[in-house]
């Protein structure tokens, strides 16, 4: 019974050691750089640069999508492993709203970012993979 015990109490103090480690590692990761836009063939030519500053987050995005260009920046945070900001289009693309909002989550690696954006009412996936170092 004792090593059972003594095993328990390890264990959670393994767990209550590595999480925050861990939580650490997550918020940790650079996102500062240049990313690709590797969302789906109808989109090309598309870069992302990404600023941390603390919480803050700044990004400027240029893409094509099946040939016409789309210019965007946002403003936002960085919460743990998840950024969250506001975009405003500045070239738009006929028919597309010109506000939103993207959600992105850092994957454990720190070369992946994938979430969804929001806007005008819809909803959709945003994959970018890391360009820079």
């Amino acid at each position: 019974m004792v090593k059972f015990t003594s095993f328990i109490v390890f264990c959670i103090l393994i767990t209550t050691i590595s999480l925050p480690i861990q939580a650490q590692k997550l918020h940790s990761l650079n996102v500062n750089g240049l990313w690709e836009d590797v969302n789906n063939s109808n989109f090309s030519n598309g870069h992302m640069i990404i600023s941390q500053d603390a919480e803050l987050i700044y990004v400027t995005h240029y893409v094509e999508f099946k040939g016409l260009p789309l210019v965007e920046y946002g403003i936002g945070t960085r919460t743990g492993n998840t950024i969250e900001y506001k975009v405003k289009v500045t070239q738009k693309i006929p028919g597309w709203t010109t506000e939103g909002m993207h959600t992105l989550t850092i994957s454990e690696d720190g070369t992946m970012l994938t979430g969804h954006y929001t806007s005008g009412g819809k909803k959709g996936p945003l994959e970018f993979k890391k360009a820079g170092k």
